[in-house]
C-alpha cells in the first residue's frame, strides 16, 4: 500500500487553522484500522518549527510518531512533500488563492472549507469542500474526508490528476500567455 501522506499548513496561517488540521487528523488517525495507520503520516510544514505551540499540540493528539516537520527554509523537502502528498488539508476560510494555486502546481489535491470566492479554482475533479459551520463540525468533515481517501486510492489519483490539470489549463503562466495572444 501507498503512503497516505496529508498534508497541512502551520502558524503562518489564520486564527487557529493548524489546530483544526492536528485535531482533524488525530480524529481520522484514531478511527482507522491499525493497517492504514501504518501507511498515514501527516507532514505540517510551518515558518519556523515551534516546539512550543505546534509540539504542545501534536503530542497532545497522540500523534507525534506520526507528524512530520518541514520549515519554510526546507525548500526541496518542501516540494518533494506536495507531489507526493495526497490531499493539502486546508482550514482556512479566506486569502487561500495564492495556496491553492501553489498546491494545484504539483497536482496536490485540496479539503477545505467551500468559498464562493474560490468556485472558479475548486470543483469536484481536483478538490473536497463542505460548507463550515464550527470548528467542531469542521474537524470531523475533515476527518471523513481523509478517511474517504485513505480507503480510496482511485480517489485521490482523480484528484491529483484534476489539480495538475486546473492548473495546467487555467492557472499557468503559459496558459495565460497563449490565451492573451490569441
Amino acid at each position: 500500500m501507498k503512503l497516505f501522506n496529508v498534508v497541512a499548513l502551520g502558524r503562518f496561517l489564520e486564527g487557529n487553522s493548524v489546530d483544526v488540521a492536528v485535531q482533524a487528523y488525530a480524529k481520522f488517525y484514531n478511527e482507522i484500522s491499525f493497517k492504514y495507520q501504518k501507511r498515514t503520516s501527516l507532514t505540517l510544514i510551518d515558518k519556523r518549527y515551534n516546539q512550543g505551540l505546534n509540539a504542545e499540540l501534536v503530542e497532545g493528539s497522540g500523534i507525534h510518531d506520526k507528524v512530520i516537520h518541514l520549515t519554510l527554509q526546507q525548500q526541496k523537502e518542501i516540494e518533494d512533500t506536495y507531489r507526493s502528498g495526497s490531499v493539502l488539508l486546508l482550514p482556512r476560510i479566506s486569502n487561500s488563492i495564492s495556496i491553492i494555486k501553489e498546491s494545484f502546481l504539483f497536482g496536490l489535491p485540496i479539503t477545505c472549507y467551500a468559498n464562493t470566492r474560490h468556485s472558479n479554482l475548486l470543483d469536484n475533479s481536483n478538490s473536497m469542500t463542505f460548507d463550515y459551520e464550527n470548528d467542531s463540525h469542521a474537524i470531523d468533515a475533515f476527518s471523513n474526508n481523509l478517511e474517504l481517501l485513505s480507503y480510496d486510492p482511485q480517489a485521490v489519483s482523480f484528484l491529483k490528476k484534476g489539480a495538475y490539470a486546473k492548473y495546467q489549463n487555467d492557472l499557468s503562466w503559459g496558459n495565460r500567455q497563449q490565451t492573451e495572444v490569441a
